[in-house]
């Protein structure tokens, strides 16, 4: 109820560039924005860098004075945000182990519920304000990504660099931990000649990880865009649950293709049209 009735408002305020649990807007939608963009710089015959963002624990570390001051600027009823911020406040919980012993009653003090149809939006109102950058950004809830191209190399890494100082800084005024061990980079181009060039930014004077093909919201990403890992890894799969289905599904026992298909095709994820084919191939198969 709550989130039907300020979606209206605060919807119109969030940036563009942040897709997650919107209305109309998906993952399919992020990927496809950022690879357009890296084939618009293979047509200008550009130098593109990616850095995909690793939040740690985002959802839990909002910072509850923050979200209220947050809140505040994007809802213009103080009743509303006073009531949600009393359901964010009193919150506490006790550990129990397996031998029964149980801890004293903690109280949370950061953080939104996890599995709350709410906590995305209140996410959402609690990153609206991410800074300017050079390199032009993608977002869905907290995973995060900046592209910036360049005709030289020398001038992607100084500006992604100089981007990273940015967002860092952000992200700790406002008590979010980006996580460099997981933060990546990865170079997106067509020169052959440099297929093993790889990016030097750092964080803090931490080196982030260079990714020959990094994965971003479930799609592998190759340097030149071919998608061969990525269909490499997707045809493994499918190919394991196809074993297992005919395992499963016998002539003369167990339960029937389509039940099985049914059941299974669920864990598919992205890859659900291939098993809506593959449960064509199986009852024409049994016929």
């Amino acid at each position: 109820m709550i989130h039907s009735r300020i979606e209206p408002v605060v919807d119109p305020q969030l940036p563009k560039e942040q897709a997650g649990f919107r209305r109309g807007r998906s993952t399919v939608d992020q990927v496809t924005l950022l690879t357009q963009d890296l084939e618009d710089s293979f047509q200008a015959k550009a130098k593109a860098g990616v850095v995909l963002l690793d939040l740690t624990a985002a959802y839990d570390t909002v910072w509850h004075r923050g979200l209220h001051l947050k809140l505040l600027r994007t809802i213009p009823d103080r009743h509303m945000v006073n009531f949600i911020m009393e359901m964010l406040s009193n919150r506490s919980f006790i550990l129990q182990t397996s031998d029964g012993q149980r801890s004293r009653l903690r109280r949370l003090r950061n953080g939104v519920p996890q599995g709350s149809v709410l906590s995305p939006m209140l996410f959402n109102i609690y990153i609206f304000d991410l800074p300017v950058t050079t390199s032009r950004r993608y977002g869905y809830a907290d995973d995060l990504a900046i592209m910036l191209h360049q005709p030289t190399w020398k001038a992607v890494e100084e500006g992604l660099n100089q981007d990273m100082d940015v967002l860092a800084a952000y992200l700790r005024s406002w008590r979010l931990q980006l996580s460099t061990g997981k933060t990546v980079s990865a170079v997106f181009h067509l020169c052959n000649r440099e297929a093993r060039r790889e990016l030097e930014i750092s964080v803090e004077n931490k080196p982030l990880e260079f990714q020959q093909a990094p994965k971003y919201l479930g799609v592998r990403l190759d340097r030149t865009l071919s998608y061969k890992q990525h269909l490499d890894e997707v045809r493994a799969k499918v190919t394991a649950r196809v074993s297992l289905i005919r395992r499963l599904a016998g002539t003369t026992w167990g339960a029937s293709a389509k039940d099985v298909c049914g059941w299974l095709g669920q864990l598919a994820g992205q890859e659900w049209s291939l098993w809506k084919r593959l449960c064509r191939w199986m009852a024409m198969s049994s016929l």
